[in-house]
């Protein structure tokens, strides 16, 4: 008989405020995600002048803020949206990790509590 994989919301309830975290972080990195395929399809546009971006960059600002300092001209074009996009999902994991809480336990009687 195979083993049951734990599913998402079990994950998530292993956490004081797991589900509250979910809920942010999740559409976060989905913005994240979209804003990236919005500015690659856009800037490929004939008409493009690169603009576009800006709004890759205020989704993962703050962060992408410190990116600004990479050098330009980097051999492909692909390239510039990685760091955005990687410090966008990071961002995301931060929100994760400081809007979750305390990891719980289950006691003998079946509540839950924080771990110490």
């Amino acid at each position: 008989m195979p083993t049951m994989r734990p599913s998402l919301t079990h994950y998530v309830s292993r956490y004081e405020r797991g589900t509250f975290a979910l809920a942010i972080a999740g559409p976060y990195a989905l913005i994240v995600v979209a804003a990236t395929v919005y500015v690659e399809i856009a800037t490929r546009q004939p008409d493009s002048q690169g603009l576009e971006a800006l709004v890759l960059f205020a989704v993962t600002s703050p962060l992408s803020e410190l990116l600004m300092f990479l050098p330009l001209g980097l051999p492909s074009p692909l390239i510039p949206s990685l760091p955005f996009t990687a410090a966008g999902l990071f961002q995301a994991w931060l929100i994760w990790l400081i809007a979750r809480g305390r990891r719980t336990r289950t006691t003998a009687d079946g509540d839950l509590r924080p771990e110490l």
